[in-house]
């Protein structure tokens, strides 16, 4: 027997029990050394797969691809998590003290895992054997899981998390912990982050934040969806006093703060869907994006994608476009306006919608930079682009590229054409045609301009006939038309289908000096590291002469100061500009395209489907006025501006009815405009022979047309 002293006691202990206590030591011992070294395999075998110390070094939260205007202002955020993100020191205390308090008290002292309430949850798993785990994650496990891993509630998932949780530890501070806790965890309704969270619930930024909105935000993370203000306010409040009463248990805040906390209202800011100014010009950004780099990289790859918009243009054209379009809902009593129709309960992307629809789009001529886009009414009930995906009939807005083409081959402003009744004899239908004006009147000879500023349809026709289908095809593939054109003669009246990008690009060659330049959205895209990954620079080619270009822009200038687009002076557009109207037969599309030496815009409204609008709807009454508002702001604040004139443009006063040089004896002589060498060289012969006593009534057209029209052969 052994004998043990301790200060005045003995004990004794026989070799039995001695034997047995080494015996228990030895099996704890080697009990401890086997959970040591299952723990230890435990974290080997569930570190494999899990980021490794380099990656858990560069963690992020997750950013999506930014899209800024061509001012630098966000148009939109592409992004599975919408986050901003901001330093710890500007997170105020109350917000890190609640949050804190309620998820994790311990958060100062523990490695990562709270090895007590871990301990809890594994028995709480086992008792009730159910493959789901819930509770005892710490502040530092939630940004694992949120970071690297899914939101199943299992035990692999849980260990997988403890471990990230330890190594997080490991490499970061209590403070960077915080840091990317606060910029991590999903706040509710695509929130993500505090800052985002707080701009969204209250309108205000984090650092603003009162006592009670940031124990508001502290206890959302445990339920975004349960506690969202928006959805359950009764329980977000609930929520929000508990969170302060864990706040006044952990010494955050006095009891008397806690109780004046509790008494303050849960206002929040209206909820606003996640859309911006110009859905349908992101969309079409969004779709390259993705055939270039990828979906992941859209929406992971933190990129910045510079783009042309001007995003204080495209509000002036929203705001513009849709005041006309609910006026003319009124005036025209159209059934269902938009505001009226309700969108399907299904999410579905509808073509067709049943009420008026509009397109605009303005780019700059110089560059081709598209700064304003609409492509339709509501792009949430359909995405279907119409400024770009669409094609419709042209109408009368397809006039000037039969008159460059006849500009460009001879003709000149000043010549004269008969503008009287004509048959077709087959124009590709094997039908007879007979071409009208949109009027039903005849006007006798009219010059090339005056044929032009009034829209006449049977000097377009003539003019065709005169050079040819196929040349007319020729100049409006060089100036941009992409679309099929059909090679017969109604292509004169705007018969083919164009798409408003084709018709805004064409026209502003004659902006631009007979050069056209290919139409862009994108200026460059950087990576995350603000590394250029593209950058795009305009293609620009010499499609028409300075001089064709700029006879054609004095000519569209007379359709908006004396002829069909005289409409936009009345609105108070007073700038030099040129354009053309558009209206197809039956009234289904109508059209106004025009352009200052720096802006070119053009406006469509119709129907999905092709269904008369009204009756004697025309792309004067309806789509001029939404460019004439917009050309108005836009060009508000630059200088006043005509287009050059280049070398070899001459001026000559002619006769108005011949088109030759005025003589003393003609009535209504006036100036025209010529190319050097097209410049008259004949006097007019019509004023000479009325010199020989040559009756007038010869040459009274008006009367001419009154017989032409009693004419049984003639059909209108």
């Amino acid at each position: 027997m052994a004998k043990f002293y301790r200060g005045k006691f003995t004990f004794k202990v026989n070799r039995k029990t001695r034997r047995n206590f080494l015996r228990a030591g030895f099996f704890t011992t080697l009990a401890l050394v086997f959970l040591l070294g299952f723990l230890a395999g435990t974290f080997a075998f569930y570190s494999r797969g899990l980021p490794s110390t380099r990656a858990l070094q560069e963690m992020q939260p997750k950013q999506g691809t930014k899209v800024f205007d061509r001012h630098g202002q966000l148009i939109y955020e592409f992004a599975e998590e919408h986050r901003i993100v901001v330093p710890l020191a500007r997170i105020p205390r109350s917000l890190i003290d609640a949050t804190i308090a309620i998820e994790d008290r311990s958060f100062r002292s523990h490695w990562g895992v709270d090895v007590f309430g871990y301990a809890a949850a594994v028995k709480d798993f086992v008792l009730r054997r159910s493959k789901r785990l819930r509770g005892a994650s710490t502040i530092t496990q939630q940004l694992a899981r949120n970071l690297f891993l899914t939101q199943d509630r299992t035990l692999s998932r849980k260990i997988a998390e403890a471990v990230l949780a330890l190594k997080i530890e490991q490499l970061f501070s209590k403070d960077e912990i915080l840091e990317l806790y606060f910029n991590q965890i999903n706040y509710g309704h695509g929130a993500y982050g505090v800052e985002t969270a707080s701009q969204m619930y209250f309108g205000r930024e984090v650092d603003s934040l009162t006592l009670a909105q940031a124990a508001l935000l502290a206890g959302m993370p445990r339920g975004p969806s349960l506690y969202s203000p928006y959805t359950h306010p009764q329980a977000a409040l609930k929520r929000r006093n508990t969170v302060l009463e864990a706040m006044v248990s952990t010494g955050a805040i006095s009891r008397s703060l806690a109780d004046s906390a509790k008494k303050e209202e849960i206002v929040t800011k209206p909820r606003e869907l996640q859309l911006n100014d110009a859905p349908y010009f992101v969309e079409d950004v969004r779709k390259y994006l993705e055939s270039k780099y990828g979906a992941n990289a859209i929406y992971q790859g933190a990129m910045q994608v510079y783009t042309t918009l001007d995003l204080k243009l495209q509000r002036v054209a929203n705001q513009v476009s849709e005041n006309w379009m609910e006026q003319l809902e009124d005036r025209y009593k159209l059934v269902p306006r938009r505001k009226d129709f309700k969108v399907p309960k299904v999410e579905t992307d509808i073509i067709n919608t049943p009420y008026i629809q509009d397109a605009l789009l303005a780019l700059d001529p110089h560059t081709g930079h598209i700064l304003a886009l609409i492509g339709g009414r509501d792009y949430l009930v359909s995405k279907f682009n119409r400024a770009i995906q669409s094609r419709r009939q042209a109408g009368s807005s397809f006039k000037p590229f039969i008159y460059t083409a006849a500009i460009d081959n001879g003709f000149s402003p000043g010549d004269v054409i008969l503008d009287a009744p004509i048959v077709i004899e087959d124009d590709g239908s094997g039908e007879p045609w007979y071409p009208r004006n949109y009027d039903g009147k005849f006007d006798g000879p009219t010059s090339l301009r005056r044929g032009l500023a009034l829209s006449k349809n049977l000097i377009a026709v003539k003019l065709i006939q005169s050079i040819g289908p196929s040349t007319v095809i020729s100049y409006a593939r060089k100036m941009g038309i992409r679309t099929p054109l059909p090679a017969v003669l109604s292509l004169a009246l705007g018969s083919a289908d164009i798409s408003m990008i084709d018709m805004v690009s064409a026209y502003g060659v004659f902006a631009n000096r007979g050069i056209r330049v290919e139409p862009i959205m994108i200026l460059k895209v950087l990576d995350k590291n603000g590394i250029v990954l593209e950058e795009t620079h305009p293609y620009a080619e010499e499609v028409l002469s300075p001089q064709t270009a700029y006879i054609m822009a004095n000519m569209m200038k007379t359709v908006v100061d004396h002829g069909t687009g005289i409409y936009a002076r009345s609105l108070g557009f007073t700038r030099p500009a040129g354009g053309k109207t558009g209206t197809t037969n039956d009234y289904t599309d109508t059209w106004f395209v025009g352009y200052t030496p720096d802006l070119v815009c053009g406006v469509w409204v119709g129907f999905d489907q092709k269904k008369t609008v009204a009756e004697g709807a025309t792309g004067a009454g309806l789509a001029l006025p939404i460019w004439a508002a917009f050309m108005k702001q836009a060009t508000d604040s630059l200088p006043v501006k005509d287009f050059p004139v280049p070398g070899d443009i001459v001026s000559a006063t002619i006769c108005t009815e011949s088109g030759l040089l005025a003589t003393p004896a003609c009535p209504n002589p006036r100036s025209e405009i010529f190319l050097k060498a097209n410049l008259p060289s004949r006097t007019c012969d019509i004023h000479r022979l009325q010199n020989l006593n040559m009756q007038s009534k010869d040459y009274n057209f008006e009367q001419l047309d009154r017989g032409s029209l009693n004419d049984p052969d003639f059909k209108p």
